[in-house]
């Protein structure tokens, strides 16, 4: 009797409860606008061909039938090609691309490349060789930076099928904010 009467609570359980969990797959169509953020300072300098990096969605993206991307969702991208600066006034160059987004298990493509190169500074090594010979051809061109936190526009690459709800970016990882300002506190003392 107990274990008919534990097995009945259990089913209702479920049956309230089913609802609440209902999980839906909804489309992504390609060639949806995204922000996306860099979370990686990257540099011509330091990067090199294959080096991989942090992204984030910048702003939430609300879908034709009403679903929600909530800003945060994370991801990837790819440096393709990193020259320093050199000497003469070469410029450094650095070239990045997109490569997904992680919506709960699904990854959404991107399509989105930044191409750069730095200031060159052919004028001043030109000036610098007339007035000083040879040693004017050590002038270096600029690095090219992209800063953590800057922004760019990217597109889904193909149609991609995702699962919600979508639970919030970061949601378990909800207590390390609070950790800095404890220990911070601590050490005030």
């Amino acid at each position: 009797m107990k274990t008919l009467m534990t097995a009945a609570c259990a089913s209702a359980l479920l049956l309230v409860c089913a609802p609440a969990f209902a999980q839906t797959t909804v489309q992504v169509p390609e060639g949806t606008e995204m922000s996306i953020r860099f979370d990686d300072s990257l540099s011509s300098e330091t990067s090199h061909e294959g080096d991989r990096f942090s992204i984030s969605l910048a702003e939430d993206v609300t879908l034709a039938d009403g679903t929600v991307l909530p800003a945060g969702l994370r991801g990837a991208g790819e440096v393709t090609h990193a020259k320093k600066k050199g000497m003469m006034g070469k410029p450094g160059e650095l070239n990045v691309r997109f490569d997904y987004l992680k919506a709960g298990s699904s990854r959404i493509r991107l399509r989105g490349q930044k191409g750069t190169e730095g200031s060159a500074r052919y004028g001043t090594t030109i000036t610098l060789t007339v007035l000083f010979g040879p040693l004017g051809l050590i002038k270096h061109g600029k690095d090219v930076e992209i800063k953590a936190g800057q922004r760019l526009t990217a597109f889904t690459d193909q149609d991609a099928a995702i699962t919600t709800p979508i639970g919030a970016p970061g949601a378990a990882t909800g207590a390390a904010p609070t950790a800095p300002t404890a220990a911070a506190a601590g050490t005030s003392n």
